[in-house]
């Protein structure tokens, strides 16, 4: 094994003395639990933790310089950090950005986590185990991702070129000028997109008379390039899928991964909120994430 891939396994949260010499590693461990606490690892997963109760009690400032150290120590021993850990800090230290009016500096800062992230993915890519390769990805995706979210928060919503609709008339952002539109990416095989279609259905029929409109966006994924009969039976499993939580909003297949990449919808479900000029306003998990509801609930207000 490389040097490389020992870091990547570390990153990944195992152990890459082990694969070394095994009969070592037992005793090396049990020295190590005694001063765990002394860890760059414990002290950067102690500093989040306190982040987070920062958090809670509204003390923004104070959890972002925490969170800065722990970036800073995460930075200096990259190698000594579990990968999960550092996906942690990242996704946390972005949203506290946020939360301070500090987009710019959330956009910046997950593009370097993301550039570090697609190095461990790719050493994953050549050496690692299937699990490896899944969570290394997994966890470059959602770094990658929320960067795409908070890069279009507050920029115009790049239009939609769909041609296969299931529910409603096809429609474009640019006609829907004037009205509210969240965007939901979602899938047959995602449980808690299940779980908010009727969340979904009960909020349209609240406001569509205010000025929403609902898009539930998806795409071919177990037929994704697939032959033609393999595509025509996932958009059969698509329709009995909303036909059976009753979906009267638009539902619309995409033909590739394109709007779920430029929306950063990877993650399912993700909803992205876009007010009545066409401006994105939100771009997350929405459901009950507050920043979501104030969102809505402003977009909403909002007159032309």
């Amino acid at each position: 094994m490389t040097r490389h891939l020992f870091a990547g396994l570390l990153l990944l949260g195992l152990r890459a003395d082990i694969f070394r010499d095994p009969e070592k590693s037992q005793s090396k461990m049990s020295a190590e639990t005694t001063s765990a606490a002394a860890t760059p690892q414990a002290l950067v997963s102690a500093g989040i933790d306190l982040a987070d109760q920062l958090r809670l009690r509204g003390e923004l400032q104070a959890a972002a310089q925490t969170l800065e150290k722990g970036v800073q120590a995460a930075r200096s021993t990259p190698y000594e950090i579990e990968f999960a850990t550092r996906i942690r800090l990242g996704m946390t230290l972005a949203d506290v950005y946020l939360a301070l009016n500090r987009a710019c500096d959330a956009a910046a800062f997950l593009s370097e986590e993301a550039a570090f992230a697609d190095k461990i993915a790719q050493i994953m890519q050549a050496t690692g185990t299937p699990h490896q390769k899944r969570s290394a990805m997994s966890g470059y995706l959602q770094i990658r991702d929320r960067g795409a979210q908070i890069g279009l928060l507050g920029q115009p919503a790049v239009d939609l070129e769909l041609n296969i609709w299931l529910v409603g008339a096809p429609v474009t952002l640019e006609e829907l000028r004037g009205k509210v539109v969240l965007l939901e990416f979602w899938a047959t095989w995602c449980k808690p997109c299940q779980e908010m279609f009727p969340k979904l259905t009960a909020l349209y029929d609240r406001q569509a008379g205010s000025g929403l409109e609902i898009i539930a966006l998806t795409r071919h994924y177990m037929a994704y390039k697939g032959p033609l009969e393999a595509r025509n039976e996932e958009l059969d499993l698509m329709r009995k899928t909303v036909n059976e939580h009753g979906v009267r909003f638009r539902v619309a297949v995409a033909e590739d991964e394109r709007w779920q990449t430029l929306y950063g919808a990877n993650g399912l479900p993700t909803v992205v909120l876009i007010d009545r000029w066409g401006i994105v306003k939100y771009a997350g998990p929405g459901g009950e994430d507050p920043i979501f509801q104030k969102a809505l609930e402003q977009c909403l207000a909002d007159t032309p």
